[in-house]
Formats: C-alpha cells, sequence, structure tokens
C-alpha cells in the first residue's frame, strides 16, 4: 500500500513562478539582476533547476506565457534573463560547492543522463545517496545532447549543467546500455536497491505507406543524432519533411543547413493547429522553409529503390469531438511532390532495451506501466520519470519529474514506502485591474538578438546572442514584483487617508485602517514614504536597512579613515547600466568620499532620509534622480522634488548652509553623467566647507 500523504499548497506565488513546472523563483531572480546580484541570482535558479544554461537557450518559457505584465505591454524576457545570469556568472559557479548530506550507504542505478535521470540523479546525491548514472551514448545528456541541433544549443552549454551535476559525486557511465551490456539483474547483483528508468523517447515513429523502406528515407532522431555528430547523410537538394512538431522544425532546419536547398514541411494539422511553438515555426519560415499544413502521405515512389517523390492526401480533420487523434482524409484530394529524402518527423517512443529479462510490465502497446503519483512500476524498487513515463514535453518538464523521482526514491529507501506526490494545488493572484494597468508605464522589451536568416542557414553556429549587460537590467526592471509590494502595520495605522491620497495608481482604500491589495500594489513606496505614522513598509526594493548601512560607512568617516568632504549619494538605480555603480563597497567610499546608496526611486526617501547624514557626520547629501520623464512611477518625479526643498528648508531653518544637500537628473546614463554630478556636489562642499572654516578662525 502507498503511504497517503497530505501534499500543503505552498503560499500564494506570482504567475510566472507558478507557471514553472519546477517552480522556480522568477520574480526574485529578475530583482537579483536588477539589483546587480548576479550570483544571487544564479544560486536562485539553481535551488530549483540544476540546467539553467539549457533552459537559458532552448526553454519554452510557461514563466513568460503567465507574466502579468502582457497587460500593460508584453512579458519580461525570464528565459534570456536567465541566459544572461548563467554567462556572467560563470566563475562563480565553479567555485560554487553545495553541500552533500553524509553518505547513507545505499546505491541508486539512473538508466539515462538526460535532464529527468541527472536531476534526480543531483538530489539523490545530494541527500547521502550514491549514484550511478548509465548513458548508452557516448555523450552525456540523453536527447539534449544527441538530437538538439548546436545552433540551439552548443554542447559546451549542456556540458556546464552537466558539469555542475557530476562534481557532486555522481558516477557517470557512457557507452553502456542497460538491457545489452548489463541486465537490471545485474544492477540488482551489484547492490543497487533502487533503479530509475529515465531513457527518454529516443526513437522515431514510422509509418506503414507504399514505399516507406526506399533509400533516402530517414528518421527524425536518427537524422538528428547523425547530424549532431558531424555524420551528415546525402540528402540532394529537395527534402521533404513529415511532421509539424518542434522536432520537425530541428529536421527541416538541420537540412537547410546541410546543404538542401528546397525545403518542405507537410503535416496533418492547419497552420493554426501546429503544434510547434510559433517562434520556431516564424524562424523557420524566416530562413526560407515551405510548409504545406493540412497535407499527410499517402504512398512513397521510388525510382531503382531511391526516393523520387511523395503522394500527399488532403486531410480534413486531425481530432475527434472528444479531441482525440482521429485523422480523416479526402483520398481524392492529392498531390505530388519531387523529393530526394524524406523525414518522418512524426513522434517518439520509448527504447525499453532495458527491461529485457527483467519483470517490470508494459502494456499492449509496448508502454511502461507506471503510476503518475508513485512514479513507481510494477517491480518493487523500480521507478520511471521524465518522457520515457509521461510522453513527449519540454526539458523543464523532465526537470521536474526528476526532482519528483528522487523524492520518491528517497522515500522508498528510508523507509521501505512508496510515496504519493499529488500535483500541488499554487495560488497565484488576479489579473492586473485595468485601472493600475492603464497607469503603469510602458517599456520596450528587451529580446536577445537573433543573426539574419541568411547566416544562419550558413552553418550550425549559434543563432541567438545573448542580452548585453545594459538590456539585462533594463529587462529585469521591468519586472512588476508581483506580491512584493506594501505591507500595512494595522496597529499603527490611524485611517487618515493619507495612503489613498498618495497612490498614483488608486490602490489603497480605509475602513478604520488602510488596506493595500497585495496583488494590484505596484511596489512605487510612496506610501510608505508619505505615511505619518511610519506604518507601511516594503517587501521589494526595500529600503529599511537604508539608515543601518548610513550609519556604518559614515562611522569610518567619523575615525578619519576616508576622503573630506565626504558625501552621501542617493543614486536612482534604474539609471545604471552596468553593476559598476549598483554595488558599491565601504573601499570605494572611503577612496573618493562618495557613500553611494542606491534605491529604486529616490522620490522614496523621506526627508529624515536627507537630514539624517547630516546628523551622522556626513559633509553633504546629493540626490541622483532619474532623467526628466523617466521616472517609473507616476508623480513621483515632483514628490522627490519637495522632499528635496523641504530638506534645505530645514537647514536653513536651522542656520545650516541648504546647498549641503543637492539634487540632479541623470543626464543619459548613471556611466555618462554621475562622475561629472559628484565631482561639481564635492567641489560645492568644499567651498562651503572652507567658508565655515574661514568663519571659524575668524
Amino acid at each position: 500500500m502507498a503511504e497517503e500523504t497530505v501534499v500543503e499548497a505552498p503560499e500564494m506565488c506570482a504567475t510566472c513562478m507558478a507557471a514553472c513546472p519546477v517552480l522556480t523563483d522568477t520574480r526574485g531572480y529578475a530583482e537579483a539582476v536588477a539589483l546587480g546580484d548576479y550570483e544571487r541570482a544564479l544560486d536562485l535558479l539553481l535551488e530549483s533547476n540544476p540546467f539553467p544554461s539549457v533552459c537559458g537557450r532552448i526553454c519554452h518559457h510557461p514563466c513568460e506565457q503567465a507574466c502579468r505584465r502582457a497587460s500593460i505591454d508584453t512579458p519580461v524576457g525570464l528565459r534570456a534573463l536567465k541566459r544572461f545570469v548563467v554567462e556572467q556568472t560563470e566563475e562563480y559557479r565553479q567555485q560554487r560547492h553545495p553541500s552533500v548530506k553524509p553518505p547513507k550507504g545505499k546505491k541508486v542505478a539512473v538508466i539515462g543522463s538526460g535532464p529527468a535521470g541527472l536531476t534526480a540523479a543531483r538530489d539523490l546525491t545530494v541527500e547521502g545517496f550514491e549514484v550511478h548514472v548509465f548513458e548508452r551514448a557516448e555523450t552525456p545528456g540523453g536527447m539534449l545532447g544527441q538530437t538538439i541541433p548546436r545552433y540551439r544549443l552548443p554542447f559546451n552549454v549542456l556540458q556546464q549543467d552537466i558539469d555542475d551535476v557530476l562534481k557532486l559525486g555522481v558516477q557517470l557511465h557512457l557507452g553502456v546500455q542497460i538491457g545489452v551490456d548489463k541486465t537490471m539483474e545485474a544492477l540488482q547483483a551489484e547492490g543497487f536497491e533502487a533503479v530509475l528508468i529515465a531513457t527518454g523517447l529516443s526513437e522515431s515513429q514510422t509509418l506503414a505507406v507504399d514505399g516507406i523502406e526506399s533509400d533516402g528515407v530517414y528518421l527524425a532522431m536518427d537524422f538528428l543524432r547523425g547530424a549532431a555528430a558531424g555524420c551528415g547523410v546525402p540528402l540532394g537538394e529537395n527534402v521533404m519533411v513529415i511532421g509539424g512538431g518542434n522536432v520537425a522544425f530541428d529536421v527541416a532546419r538541420t537540412a537547410l543547413r546541410l546543404g538542401a536547398k528546397q525545403i518542405t514541411m507537410s503535416c496533418l494539422e492547419s497552420r493554426e493547429e501546429m503544434p510547434a511553438w510559433e517562434w520556431e515555426i516564424e524562424e523557420g519560415l524566416d530562413e526560407g522553409i515551405t510548409l504545406m499544413p493540412g497535407w499527410g502521405p499517402k504512398s512513397i515512389y521510388a525510382e531503382d529503390g531511391k526516393v523520387r517523390g511523395i503522394e500527399l492526401k488532403r486531410c480534413t480533420r486531425v481530432f475527434d469531438e472528444q479531441k482525440r487523434f482521429s485523422p480523416q482524409f479526402d483520398e481524392n484530394d492529392v498531390v505530388v511532390r519531387p523529393a530526394d529524402s524524406i523525414i518522418l518527423s512524426i513522434g517518439q517512443r520509448a527504447d525499453l532495451r532495458c527491461l529485457e529479462g527483467s519483470p517490470v510490465e508494459k502494456d499492449e502497446r509496448g508502454r511502461l506501466i507506471y503510476s503518475r503519483t508513485t512514479l513507481a512500476t510494477s517491480e518493487r524498487g523500480v521507478f520511471a520519470a521524465g518522457e520515457v513515463a509521461t510522453g513527449p514535453g519540454a526539458a523543464i518538464e523532465a526537470v521536474r519529474e526528476g526532482h519528483r523521482a528522487a523524492r520518491a526514491i528517497a522515500h522508498y529507501l528510508d523507509t521501505g514506502e512508496i510515496l504519493e506526490q499529488p500535483a500541488p494545488v499554487v495560488e497565484t493572484p488576479e489579473e492586473l485591474a485595468a485601472k493600475v494597468a492603464d497607469r503603469v508605464r510602458q517599456y520596450a522589451r528587451r529580446d536577445p538578438h537573433l543573426l539574419p536568416a541568411a547566416e544562419r542557414v550558413c552553418g550550425f553556429q549559434e543563432i541567438e546572442r545573448g542580452l548585453t549587460e545594459a538590456e539585462a537590467l533594463e529587462e529585469a526592471r521591468r519586472c512588476l514584483g508581483c506580491l512584493t509590494g506594501a505591507v500595512v502595520r494595522e496597529e499603527v495605522c490611524a485611517g487618515c487617508l493619507t495612503c489613498v491620497r498618495i497612490c498614483p495608481y488608486d490602490i489603497p482604500t480605509v475602513h478604520e485602517t488602510a488596506t493595500i491589495v497585495r496583488d494590484q500594489c505596484q511596489a512605487c513606496g510612496l506610501c510608505a514614504t508619505e505615511c505619518p505614522a511610519a506604518g507601511i513598509s516594503l517587501t521589494r526594493f526595500s529600503t529599511d536597512k537604508m539608515d543601518a548601512e548610513v550609519r556604518e560607512l559614515l562611522h569610518a568617516k567619523v575615525a578619519g579613515e576616508v576622503k573630506r568632504p565626504f558625501l552621501v549619494s542617493y543614486c536612482c538605480m534604474f539609471e545604471t547600466t552596468s553593476r559598476k555603480f549598483l554595488r558599491p563597497t565601504p573601499e570605494e567610499a572611503a577612496e573618493t568620499g562618495i557613500l553611494r546608496v542606491m534605491v529604486p526611486c529616490t522620490a522614496r526617501l523621506r526627508v529624515i532620509d536627507l537630514l539624517k547624514p547630516l546628523e551622522l557626520g556626513a559633509d553633504g547629501v546629493v540626490v541622483l534622480s532619474c532623467a526628466p520623464g523617466e521616472c517609473t512611477v507616476p508623480t513621483a518625479e515632483e514628490k522627490g522634488v519637495a522632499h528635496v526643498r523641504q530638506a534645505r528648508r530645514f537647514l536653513a531653518g536651522a542656520g545650516i548652509e541648504p546647498d549641503r544637500i543637492l539634487h540632479f537628473e541623470t543626464v543619459g546614463s548613471a556611466e555618462e553623467s554621475w562622475e561629472s554630478l559628484w565631482t561639481q556636489s564635492i567641489e560645492t562642499v568644499s567651498t562651503l566647507e572652507s567658508a565655515a572654516s574661514a568663519e571659524v578662525t575668524q
């Protein structure tokens, strides 16, 4: 009997995170990028996904499809940000050494080194199990390494993720086919107490039509394996690809790069029904591929055993009323197309030779029998994960199944029981209200650079170039930070309506105390700045630690360890194009005489924030706000200016020079203008200091 377990729904999470099969903290790593903390962003990625390099290239990014920014302009480019993070942290990643629990003295065999198998191997190793991965090919990675075209996923990129797994202690055996070179029974004899079948769908389906055995008819997976290994086949100039999925487009685009001049794709589905991702279709069309949607093979004709063409028949229906695959054809509506080669890409199946001689059961169609909730097969101690069990899917979905398999196996080895794992229920926020979406500033999305089609088809060089640092920072700042907005402390709220009056998005309401709807708040921080009771705090881009930071760093100034005059500079972090200014250090402050305090909007600064550095010993305060008209928050610019004016009036009233608080707007970017503005500020405050010294002398 399976052990009954209760799967608790996690706390409400952002729609992007909920849409990710492994619940990656997408919002968190976007914020980390915006703050210039790329190492933290990588840590967040690796918490849930050991294949960030792969997913930064080929993920179908369901997170983006769920992004609430789509109601404003376009979704945040989370996949591109993932790739950017990986590329920026190569050295840090090599130095990372996640902790591994003490050995438990139990061995697990994993059959297949694709994303499901390696994810499970990684998780089990971290838990203290000895894990051996057996891969029939001479290269690791499963279909990622053997069939994904190099123009989409260079092998060295995949190897980065695999190396991360192996350095934990996972033992990889290449060129070993379980069921042929070693049986399942032999694995048990060698002391493996659990086995995971994660062989994927490595074989192509074929068709029962006349002429299918002709020379020049190829199966998609064999064709892609050969191309990836550098062993091309003679295609001729005119190639017909049968199929309309993503693998079919991999085949067609690979054939183009191998020298074919005319690529035609025929599929049963209409253009609107084609299962390939839309961007894959558009890129293929750009490269010159011709589509024939709504046509299926009737027969292949040949001369002297060599393909010469194909007869196609019109498909009138692909699915029946219950949405089941049940194609119908008009046998009288046919066309004939010449072809030198025909490549079939109509689906994949599993190679289950690993089960030879084992009692693991298969169904009448030869498919592995397993439980979707426990991942257990008919044989005790044998589990299955990934496409071999679930059917075709994306790499990130295989990663999810690898995690589930590891939990199932660890529980079995620790307790002897089978673990039920129902799908978790995740609560997500409502759609943005129209009145809110209409007020959020629109920004153009920064997409990765795609090589022109004429350059792409010339070889297998990577066709997409990652984001520059400036582009990545700009894109990360587009994230709305859903559910990380203002929080009201009801015990101090007086219901004074200040937040209602100040909010540029018309979100707060007051019934005795204020309420700020969590899934609508845009985390601009103006309400927290203006609240007279200091009863509102923020969880995104929080400035709560700013006072402590200023105190700590000014302590060095009081001790005489820094350059005079010493200025505290509050800076709008959204004006930077690199992390040069985003991550200041005490050493830089001591050397330059400028203590940079990065804030997401200088309008968040309260009057006390502007005065406090002077009280603590700073000689001046410089506020560097965004360029005119560039603020992300409506009404914020005027409020920021008002706070500076008010602080200067306080100084004048106390007999202190108002020019000790200076305010500038950024011209261009931070890197272009801030250095000169700091120089100007130092000169101004130095003049004030000289005048004050002269007055004391007199």
